[in-house]
């Protein structure tokens, strides 16, 4: 008992020494500490900055809706079945058709059955031009008709006798964007190059001018 008290006691003296000996904070324990300081301040600060940058965002957007939902009432957008419906009167190409729906928060019309083509026939043949009307098909791949909205594939269809052509013939090749006739309501392909009205179409009713439902 008595030879092993001055191992104990040198054990307990070099832990001891060991302890007290270790600083409360070491120069890299510091340094390190500062950093995470550091990186929090600049992380605080970001989310700071992205706060601000996102609440721009938010009121930029609400600006936008607020300007679109002025035009929209501006508009004579007509309501039917659920969709809105625009028919621009100023003849211009397809293409350009289909941008000036898209700018005034619609695109170019999609007709889905026999219903819905014969309202937009009596509603143009109020207008004062008495003309053909684009719609929002195209044939990008020559013979495959699909509407520009949601690029399906046409399951209504009121082309006239012999319309669209056939991928025989020569004219289908240039002959890739669909009109509607004023007084008929029947579908004709013609080039896209053409300048006509067209018909925009909407999900976005909350404004309207008149409901045919």
């Amino acid at each position: 008992m008595t030879s092993s008290f001055p191992i104990r006691l040198f054990v307990i003296c070099v832990v001891c020494g060991t302890v007290f000996a270790l600083p409360c904070l070491t120069n890299k324990s510091k340094q390190d500490f500062n950093k995470a300081r550091n990186a929090l301040k600049s992380l605080e600060n970001f989310l700071k900055n992205q706060a601000i940058s996102i609440n721009s965002k938010v009121q930029a957007l609400d600006k936008d809706m607020t300007l679109m939902e002025e035009d929209f009432k501006r508009r004579q957008w007509i309501k039917y079945n659920k969709h809105c419906y625009y028919f621009g009167d100023d003849s211009v190409i397809w293409t350009d058709a289909e941008r000036r729906c898209r700018e005034i928060g619609g695109y170019l019309v999609k007709i889905e059955d026999y219903s819905e083509n014969s309202w937009i026939t009596q509603e143009i043949t109020k207008s004062s031009k008495k003309t053909y009307y684009w719609l929002g098909s195209t044939d990008a791949v020559n013979g495959d008709w699909r509407w520009i909205y949601d690029q399906t594939q046409m399951s209504y269809k009121n082309f006239i006798s012999g319309r669209p052509y056939p991928t025989s013939s020569s004219a289908s090749y240039t002959y890739n964007c669909i009109l509607l006739h004023y007084g008929n309501g029947n579908w004709y392909d013609n080039p896209c190059s053409k300048s006509y009205p067209y018909v925009c179409e909407s999900n976005f009713c909350k404004f309207y001018t008149a409901s045919y439902n």
